[in-house]
């Protein structure tokens, strides 16, 4: 036994030496096979928003990012993903005022480890929390349409809530936005979004209005010294025969006129335009004098523009046709089962009564066809605007035969 321990004893630094030698041999050949990497990891890692003290709030947007400097085998950088960093920042304790706080820095990725990061430290500032009540104040721009009033304006709420940094709402006189009435000639309702302002009109950041938005309702109404009155068109004369009205358009369809009340009142619920279509063939546009009596006036000497569509009528017309032949081969006669064919036509009246013979042809097209029988369908040549609806037949009977030899005289 005591021989075994002063073996053991002369040999241990052999022993210590060997296993030392045989672990530097095992690391080496680890790190050749995956070698150890100390970099910079390549992109940065945002700052997770801190939770202020109670009562607290951060002044301006905290968008914080690190830089990290990470030492861990090629294989373990192969799977690092960002999921795996953490930084973050403790405000527990602090109070208003300007602070610098330290970064912390979690990695969840072992064998890695963080080496550095940059920055260390970021400076951020507290502020007290605070809320008050301020008044909305509604801006009316523009005026309404001529002769229309404007009335009291209805906002709701009258009163908003700020909150936010105590520096800030301190400054905030009103809550404010605007509406325009330019031109109006009807009640005006809007939900509008407001803006915190300060004394001198200028927005205020880092605010929160609840609501954020108003309703405001604006009453546009007509003095009574004027009246909106829709015109009618009356029409004068009688179109050319064979022509109808179709439509008629004013623009603008209203006008507004003024006077005395009483006057007004007396007005029937119209203005008339008369107009003047006698033997009209085509669209009617004028610009008409308006019918009011000498003590109304037009407002602005508003100018109506009336258009009156007219379009011919439309009918129809049955008419027999000889038929005529082309493209014969020489040589040859033919002959055709029927002296004439019906065609009926549709277009505008005016233009059917005008139709005289031979403003309508039908031509039997022979060309190519050899000795025989054919069924040929005719072709129908119509003046412009008018349209050939059918034709009876549909088909023409044609016999086709050689030409007789001319029989010699006698001398």
């Amino acid at each position: 036994m005591r021989a075994v321990l002063r073996w053991i004893v002369r040999n241990l630094p052999l022993m210590v030496l060997a296993l030392i030698l045989a672990l530097l041999a095992w690391v080496v050949a680890v790190e050749e096979e995956d070698p150890t990497l100390e970099q910079r990891y390549p992109q940065p890692i945002p700052i997770t928003p801190p939770e202020p003290p109670e009562g607290m709030l951060i002044v301006g947007e905290f968008n914080e990012h690190v830089q990290i400097t990470i030492r861990a085998p090629e294989s373990a950088w192969d799977s690092l993903k960002v999921e795996d960093l953490t930084a973050s920042v403790d405000l527990t304790g602090l109070g208003a005022g300007s602070h610098q706080v330290p970064v912390q820095v979690t990695l969840n990725k072992q064998p890695s480890r963080v080496i550095l990061f940059e920055p260390e430290y970021v400076t951020l500032e507290l502020d007290a929390r605070a809320e008050r009540s301020v008044p909305v104040r509604v801006q009316i721009e523009g005026k309404p349409a001529l002769g229309y009033l404007r009335r009291a304006t209805t906002i709701d709420p009258s009163e908003v809530t700020v909150s936010g940094h105590s520096t800030y709402v301190a400054q905030i006189v009103e809550a404010f936005t605007s509406v325009s009435v330019q031109d109006a000639n009807a009640d005006i309702e809007r939900e509008l979004q407001l803006q915190p302002q300060d004394s001198e009109g200028q927005p205020v950041s880092h605010i929160t209005l609840t609501p954020d938005v108003v309703n405001v309702r604006i009453p546009i109404e007509l003095s009574s010294y004027y009246r909106l009155l829709p015109v009618k068109v009356v029409l004068e004369g009688q179109v050319a025969p064979g022509y109808r009205v179709t439509d008629i358009s004013v623009e603008p369809p209203e006008v507004t006129v003024f006077g005395n009340p009483n006057v007004l009142e007396a007005l029937p619920g119209y203005i008339e335009a008369p107009v003047d279509v006698e033997g009209a063939q085509a669209d009617v546009i004028v610009r008409p004098a308006l019918n009011v009596p000498p003590d109304v006036a037009v407002v602005s000497d508003q100018q109506v523009e009336v258009r009156v569509f007219i379009e011919a009528i439309q009918s129809s017309l049955t008419m027999e046709v000889t038929p005529e032949l082309q493209g014969l081969r020489p040589g040859l006669t033919a002959t055709v089962s029927l002296e004439t064919v019906e065609v009926i036509l549709s277009g505008p009246l005016p233009l059917l009564e005008t139709l005289k013979t031979g403003d309508v042809r039908v031509v039997l097209d022979l060309f190519g066809l050899p000795r025989g029988t054919h069924q040929v369908e005719p072709q129908v040549v119509v003046p412009e605007g008018l349209t050939a609806q059918s034709i009876i037949p549909v088909t023409v009977q044609v016999e086709i035969a050689v030409a007789p030899t001319p029989t010699p005289t006698e001398e």
